[in-house]
């Protein structure tokens, strides 16, 4: 396995991974937010196995008041067909590493309350659940 963090013309690499959960947003579409995003800080890392892109991670390191400075998950997305492999974990791991290299105090994410599967993958990695987050669609 190898872990990388991808360039502006990797993406389209990770498109189908990340469509397993942005299953509203085309390829251009998706390119294009990232896009947009990356001038804001955000970076996508992904794992390759085989020369196949098999789990993304996009993330951002963000400062708030209530967290201090951290590096925040926005999609932690395994391949579905390659879900018993340590994919998930190798790229945590990165990440893990990666917060710390940037003086991060932790690491955050919000997650779906539906997804019990990444919760069970949370909490084996020491992951806490710690808050409650509410939105207000307008």
């Amino acid at each position: 396995m190898k872990i990388k963090i991808a360039t502006e013309d990797e993406l389209k690499y990770c498109y189908k991974i990340m469509h397993q959960v942005r299953e509203d947003l085309s390829e251009k579409d998706l390119s294009k937010i990232i896009s947009e995003q990356i001038k804001n800080g955000y970076k996508l890392a992904y794992v390759l196995q085989d020369e196949q892109v098999i789990c993304v991670a996009g993330f951002s390191i963000l400062q708030k008041l209530s967290l201090g400075k951290h590096l925040y998950i926005d999609d932690f997305v395994t391949d579905k067909s390659v879900k018993s492999t340590d994919a998930g974990k190798a790229l945590l791991d990165f990440l893990k590493i990666y917060a710390k290299q940037q003086d991060c105090r932790s690491i955050e994410l919000d997650s779906l309350v539906q997804r019990y599967d990444a919760h069970k993958f949370y909490l084996s990695e020491d992951m806490q659940i710690v808050s409650h987050h509410f939105s207000f669609e307008l």
